[in-house]
């Protein structure tokens, strides 16, 4: 008689019904489009941003809310899908999320104005909020704990297609058909992952429909909402010094104040606390705050510093940035296969040693700095953060009950997108700072009564003897303390990255049983 063990675990007390390996390989090619939705739509959109403040002759603070409004949305209703999905079921909430998101996408297309389009995206980023908590659902439910490395490495490869095709598509589409093209790229993504969900996904019945919290939705909502406004308008309104900031700064906290102790008193709070008991899904939280500050940073670097320092063409430096999306994904698929006989410990470990290797190479650029060292860090660095990010989810949700998975995912996507946030302003942030202390250390010596300087053999154009050859020598210095500032902040992410690893070595999480 055959040994069936070893193809159908017997799942644990309180999972659903263990699916046959078959079936759990359909699901996971479900969700892989419905995963890469969003994230091919966004970073396709932010290509076409340029063609777009033409066409609607908006200034770049106006059709950056094309962005805003969308993070917002998703940032504010992110947490909501814990009690939809309880109320409809998730496999009915997925199939409206889908249908959702293409509906929007396309009214967004047909937008003629700036209005339209902004509202349209805020809408569209409703739905869009509900993709990640729910793919993790799925993941949850239909595969067992001992297999759910692997289904989160496919989850992930599915969210890293999108970095690799979203701005070649986008960009594509954008050249030859115009900018509403590039929405419409969503509709081939979103039939295939509508017929996978109705084909292979399978029916799940509503969990305890407990009634809607109102006050915590609400109060929770103008946090959320608060703390992301002030994020993305914080460099644009020099931060602190800024009213609008401190006023939204001080919202933000008064209402996560006032939403902790609601839901700590409430019998049936909007978002269930009770999900921060669980030690490795805390640990989990923090790990991947620090993960996508890396991810998003590495997104608010290496883009200028290759199109201003080292003067590469667009075209080069969007080819360029595909190779971490190729490494991510063979990262994940990697991490998820080795999570089956191996702890999550060893594989996060690895990818924060990856990581470092990634922002030291970058560390040592210079000016003159062909591509192939950007090309190694570039594919390390999403090789690192593959390793990290399947572990981390698996590690995370092993131990939350059936009952609170929606909370716990919900919470877990509001957080990444929480630190995203963070992560960039933090990034731009110190590389301002660092740029400013670079130029007066440069400026230093940079004066007129500097003997040993008017002795130099310099050039023509910067002759400190006459106010053009000065302002060409302030050009000088300006690029120079520029450039210094970004390898500051890549020896910062190094240390940044080796902050995570007491919280690593937290985890106790243990290596599957081999037999």
């Amino acid at each position: 008689m055959t040994d069936t063990s070893k193809t159908n675990p017997t799942p644990e007390e309180g999972e659903e019904e263990v699916l046959p390996p078959r079936q759990r390989l359909l699901v996971a090619l479900a969700i892989m489009p419905a995963g890469a939705m969003q994230g091919t739509d966004t970073f396709a959109v932010s290509i076409a941003l340029p063609t777009m403040m033409g066409a609607m002759s908006a200034t770049i603070t106006e059709i950056s809310w094309v962005l805003t409004s969308y993070l917002v949305a998703g940032a504010i209703f992110t947490p909501l899908y814990a009690w939809m999905s309880r109320k409809v079921g998730r496999r009915r909430m997925f199939i409206f999320v889908v249908i959702g998101f293409m509906a929007c996408a396309l009214m967004v297309s047909q937008s003629d104005s700036l209005y339209e389009l902004i509202f349209f995206r805020f809408c569209q980023g409703f739905f869009g909020a509900g993709l990640n908590p729910l793919t993790y659902q799925v993941v949850l439910a239909t595969f067992p704990k001992t297999h759910q490395g692997p289904a989160f490495g496919w989850l992930q490869t599915g969210r890293m297609s999108a970095v690799v095709i979203g701005p070649l598509i986008g960009g594509g589409l954008t050249e030859l058909f115009g900018w509403r093209a590039v929405f419409l790229i969503n509709f081939p993504l979103g039939f295939f992952a509508l017929f996978m969900l109705l084909k292979v996904v399978p029916k799940d019945e509503k969990l305890d429909p407990k009634p809607f919290d109102f006050f915590g939705f609400f109060i929770l909502s103008i946090a959320i909402a608060s703390l992301q406004l002030m994020l993305d308008q914080g460099e644009t309104q020099d931060w602190f010094t800024s009213t609008q900031i401190v006023v939204l700064a001080m919202l933000a906290a008064s209402a996560f104040y006032i939403f902790l102790i609601h839901a700590l008193t409430a019998r049936q709070p909007y978002l269930n606390l009770r999900v921060l008991k669980s030690r490795e899904f805390c640990l989990g939280l923090m790990i991947d705050f620090f993960v996508n500050t890396i991810f998003f940073g590495y997104m608010a670097l290496l883009p200028p510093v290759m199109q201003r320092i080292l003067e590469f063409p667009v075209l080069e430096i969007g080819l360029i940035m595909v190779n971490r999306g190729l490494g991510t994904m063979m990262g994940s698929l990697m991490a998820g296969y080795l999570l089956m006989r191996l702890g999550p410990r060893p594989m996060i470990l690895s990818g924060v040693g990856i990581i470092c290797i990634s922002t030291y190479i970058l560390t040592n650029l210079t000016p003159h700095t062909d591509g192939f060292p950007i090309i190694l860090a570039v594919f390390l660095q999403g090789w690192g953060l593959g390793l990290m990010n399947t572990p981390v989810e698996t590690a995370a949700f092993k131990s939350i009950p059936t009952s609170l998975r929606p909370d716990a995912t919900s919470m877990f996507t509001t957080n990444r997108r929480i630190s995203a946030g963070i992560g960039i302003a933090f990034i731009i942030t110190q590389l301002v700072a660092s740029t400013q202390d670079a130029r007066s250390q440069l400026t230093q010596n940079a004066s007129y009564y500097n003997e040993r300087l008017k002795h130099l053999n310099l050039p023509e154009s910067w002759s400190i003897e006459s106010l053009e050859g000065i302002a060409g020598f302030e050009r000088i210095i300006d690029r120079q303390a520029e450039f210094l500032g970004y390898l500051h902040d890549f020896q910062i992410m190094t240390i940044f990255t080796l902050f995570s690893i007491p919280l690593i070595l937290m985890l106790r999480t243990k290596a599957p049983d081999r037999k």
